[in-house]
């Protein structure tokens, strides 16, 4: 039985704020991405994500319900919170205040496939239509490896041999803070790669559904959230997940 509390690295618990000054005590997030803000959360960090936290990424305020959808690229986001959302705390689950609503695993495939055993796969999310750019979870129900699944992973190894350069780091903060740019490179992205896999597929869907939901991480997952290529996301209800933690305790 798998350590869930010592994954590297370390699971991250997410709450929907109930209220804008909930956890008022704790600092707000001011960066790139909500997979930024993932990122700092497993490092350590107990951060709340508001309107107006997020300065590049267009797409995570819509979908986390943080800022209401203008025009047809935003419209067709989803599915995503309501608006208006009062925000999301994030924090490593081993100090997380209180209780989550869902957590947040990176981890190799190996590894969420034992978890998903341990939990069941009747746990696991069935809307996604076979579609990568959501889910991989056919991976975990006895699927096969296609080449399209393979070129994914490779797509995403480049992306994370790019991030290492401060120069490909701003000339994405730039871009990506055009709508234009952002709506071009999602109608290409939705369709061959993953898209919105911290936000959308490892948040939204798990809180919505009550369901597990893996996926790839997307472009932003690796280039701002600075994971792992090897390495899949998921998003755990915490009612699924707490009884991997009791298990294992």
């Amino acid at each position: 039985m798998i350590d869930v509390m010592s994954l590297d690295p370390p699971p991250v618990g997410v709450r929907v704020l109930r209220f804008a000054a909930e956890y008022a005590e704790t600092e707000p997030f001011t960066g790139v991405s909500y997979c930024q803000a993932v990122w700092l959360a497993g490092e350590g960090a107990a951060l709340r994500v508001m309107a107006g936290s997020i300065e590049v990424c267009r797409w995570a305020p819509v979908v986390l319900g943080l800022k209401p959808p203008d025009g047809h690229f935003e419209e067709h986001l989803a599915p995503r919170l309501a608006f208006p959302t009062q925000g999301l705390l994030l924090a490593p689950l081993a100090r997380f205040p209180g209780q989550p609503d869902v957590v947040l695993v990176r981890a190799t495939r190996q590894v969420l496939e034992s978890l998903v055993r341990e939990a069941g796969r009747d746990r696991l999310w069935q809307g996604h239509g076979g579609r990568l750019a959501w889910s991989v979870v056919p991976l975990f129900a006895g699927g096969s490896v296609t080449l399209h699944y393979r070129a994914i992973g490779k797509a995403n190894a480049l992306f994370a041999s790019l991030a290492r350069s401060k120069g490909w780091q701003a000339a994405t903060h730039r871009l990506f803070r055009s709508r234009l740019v952002t709506a071009a490179y999602d109608a290409v992205i939705s369709r061959t790669l993953a898209d919105m896999s911290v936000c959308r597929n490892s948040t939204v869907i798990p809180l919505q559904s009550g369901r597990v939901n893996v996926s790839f991480f997307c472009s932003g997952g690796i280039t701002w959230g600075l994971n792992n290529p090897n390495h899949l996301t998921s998003g755990w209800p915490w009612r699924v997940f707490r009884r991997l933690v009791s298990r294992a305790s």
